[in-house]
């Protein structure tokens, strides 16, 4: 049940990357150079989530763009400190880059667990076992 919700959140995911880097290309005046990176990052993204059900190195790997991703975030945030650069938080651009992510980690860690037999988190689910 959990692949079935990261599957639709990184659908979300790679929406909001198509769409803005679609919106980039625009406004950088058509310039192919600020296409790469998104679209790198929307074709890993889909087919880590398309290998997500059957392999555990595409969880791995989904987990690790997710990381990366919150590092990117971090990484802009600390360089809007500096003068000269703007760094300018939208609740889209948090939602996007720092919801998703967290999100998608946390419950890929949850079936990273599940996986790998680690003991439950909670009490309801030690319970549950029993």
């Amino acid at each position: 049940m959990r692949r079935d919700v990261v599957l639709v959140l990184v659908c979300v995911q790679i929406g909001a990357g198509v769409l803005a880097m679609l919106g980039e290309l625009l406004f950088m005046g058509g310039n192919p150079l600020y296409v790469w990176e998104p679209a790198v990052r929307v074709l890993v993204a889909a087919i880590l989530a398309g290998l997500l059900h059957k392999r555990i190195g595409a969880l791995v790997g989904m987990m690790a763009l997710q990381v990366v991703s919150l590092i990117g975030v971090t990484l802009s945030a600390v360089a809007g400190a500096l003068p000269g650069v703007v760094f300018t938080p939208t609740l889209t651009g948090l939602l996007t880059g720092v919801g998703l992510p967290v999100a998608i980690l946390v419950l890929c860690l949850r079936e990273w667990n599940a996986r790998h037999g680690a003991p439950p988190v909670s009490g309801h689910a030690a319970e549950v076992r029993r």
